[in-house]
């Protein structure tokens, strides 16, 4: 799992996080109790961010793929006919 801006998986999980500051600084949360805290807020953050990437990167590859193939057509078109392609050999022949 691996997320491209780990630094806003940081700054969301401290976002996460920054109700419970005037608790630790009053003693009424403990730093053990605001670390652990803290922890499972990144560990989260970080799940997110992965899967947000990830649903990121399968839309993008479909849009890159999609306009790949409109660029192939266009510059098929743009050349017009041209040399018959080879009839693909029954395996059994040698080309050398």
């Amino acid at each position: 799992m691996s997320v491209r801006r780990p630094e806003l998986v940081l700054a969301g999980a401290l976002a996460l996080c920054a109700p419970m500051i005037p608790g630790v600084l009053d003693n009424n949360i403990t730093i053990v109790t605001a670390g652990t805290r803290l922890l499972v807020a990144i560990i989260a953050c970080w799940c997110a961010g992965s899967m947000l990437t990830k649903l990121i990167d399968r839309y993008s590859r479909e849009a890159r793929r999609t306009q790949t193939i409109k660029m192939l057509t266009a510059s098929r078109l743009a050349l017009g006919p041209g040399p018959a392609m080879p009839k693909p050999s029954s395996g059994n022949e040698v080309d050398w």
